[in-house]
């Protein structure tokens, strides 16, 4: 006979979120050489977030509160492989937070910036997921500031076998069942 048994374990965590800037909030890009800068084109990074919230969450994000504070770490070099940990977090009963292990330049021009970061993300009560973060930002700085928005969205992740161990028991337990019952013959009475 054999027994199956499971372990109890954390769900992955699944949806999407997005954030912004508050209206009186915004960024403030750096160029190479660690100075502030209103030119997309020259940008290499974010130097300061200020006012970030979020705008919407769905799946495993739809306990998150819209207008919830969401805090980066800064400054953010764009292009880097070195991991951010954490790049953002949100707190709460429902935190979550985001670990970046790259980012790399999508486009770039005078009037938009697109950026693709990949990572993990951590929540209470998840295990960690693989995910993909956008930012962007467009348009011209006013006051120094420019306004932006993010979303991000957690990647699909394989049963680690679960589902083909289970099938294969019980195509075995099917199998032997047969076996069994293969002499027997209803007889009429």
């Amino acid at each position: 006979m054999i027994a199956l048994t499971s372990a109890i374990q954390a769900a992955f965590i699944s949806g999407s979120i997005n954030f912004s800037s508050s209206p009186d909030g915004g960024i403030i890009l750096q160029d190479s050489g660690e100075n502030a800068t209103t030119s997309l084109a020259a940008a290499a990074g974010i130097k300061s977030w200020t006012m970030a919230e979020v705008e919407t969450g769905s799946g495993s994000f739809g306990s998150v509160a819209d207008g919830s504070v969401v805090r980066f770490l800064q400054p953010w070099i764009f292009d880097s492989s070195t991991t951010m940990t954490p790049l953002w977090t949100i707190a709460g009963p429902e935190a979550f937070s985001f670990d970046m292990t790259s980012s790399s330049t999508v486009y770039r021009s005078k009037h938009f910036l697109a950026i693709r970061g990949t990572g993990f993300l951590t929540g209470n009560g998840f295990n960690d997921t693989p995910a993909t973060w956008w930012f962007t930002t467009q348009g011209v700085a006013a006051e120094g500031k420019f306004t932006w928005s993010s979303s991000i969205v957690a990647h699909a992740v394989p049963d680690g076998g679960t589902t083909i161990i289970l099938l294969g028991g019980s195509l075995l337990g099917l199998s032997g069942l047969r076996r069994h019952f293969k002499g027997c013959r209803l007889r009429p009475t």
